[in-house]
C-alpha cells in the first residue's frame, strides 16, 4: 500500500516502507515562510539539504488522518528554529538529537504542540527520527532570527561532523 492511498480509521491498514514516497514528493507541506518574510533560500544550501532523507511510509487520505514521516538526518545537522501548524510527536530510532540543553537518544522523543517553535542539532553519528502527526498536511514557519547566520552555523556544523567522521574512519 502506498503511503497516501485511502485508508480509514476503522480498518486495519498495512503499509510497506519500500512503497513510501520521498517526503519532497508527498506534498504534505501546505506552505513555508519566515516570520519576518526573510527569503527561505537564505536558510538552505545544497550542503545543508544534500544528505537529508525523508520518506512518508504512511499517510491517510483525510486532512485529519494520521501520517508517519521517517527522517534520516546527517551527522552534525542543525534544524532551524521553526514551528508547524500541526502537533507532532517525535521518536528517535537511532543516533542523538540535542534539543536545547537536553540530549536525546534511541527510544527518547519529544512532543511539539502546533505553532510552538523548536529546533534541534543532530549528534556525530546522525539520527533516524520518526514524526507522528494526526494531520496529513501542515505548514512550516521559520522563526530563526537571522537566516544567513543560521546557514553559516549549519554548514560549519556539517563540515565539522564530516571531518570527525573522516578522521575516525581512517583511524580504524
Amino acid at each position: 500500500m502506498a503511503a497516501d492511498e485511502n485508508s480509514s480509521n476503522d480498518k486495519l491498514t498495512i503499509f510497506y516502507g519500500a512503497d513510501a514516497p520521498d517526503l519532497a514528493d508527498a506534498d504534505m507541506s501546505t506552505g513555508r515562510r519566515h516570520v519576518a518574510d526573510e527569503p527561505l533560500d537564505d536558510f538552505f544550501s545544497e550542503a545543508i539539504v544534500a544528505d537529508f532523507k525523508g520518506m512518508v511510509p504512511f499517510r491517510q487520505a483525510s486532512p485529519d488522518g494520521f501520517s508517519l514521516v521517517r527522517l534520516d538526518v546527517p551527522p552534525g545537522a542543525i534544524l532551524p528554529r521553526h514551528s508547524h501548524s500541526a502537533a507532532c510527536l517525535y521518536y528517535i530510532v537511532s543516533g542523538q538529537v540535542v534539543l536545547g540543553s537536553r540530549e536525546l537518544g534511541p527510544e527518547d522523543g519529544f512532543f511539539a504542540p502546533p505553532d510552538r517553535p523548536y529546533g534541534y542539532r543532530v549528534g556525530p553519528e546522525g539520527a533516524v527520527v520518526l514524526e507522528f502527526r494526526h494531520s496529513t498536511a501542515f505548514d512550516t514557519t521559520f522563526t530563526e532570527p537571522d537566516p544567513a547566520a543560521f546557514r553559516a552555523r549549519a554548514e560549519a556544523s556539517l563540515a565539522e561532523a564530516a571531518g570527525r567522521h573522516t578522521m575516525g574512519a581512517g583511524d580504524a
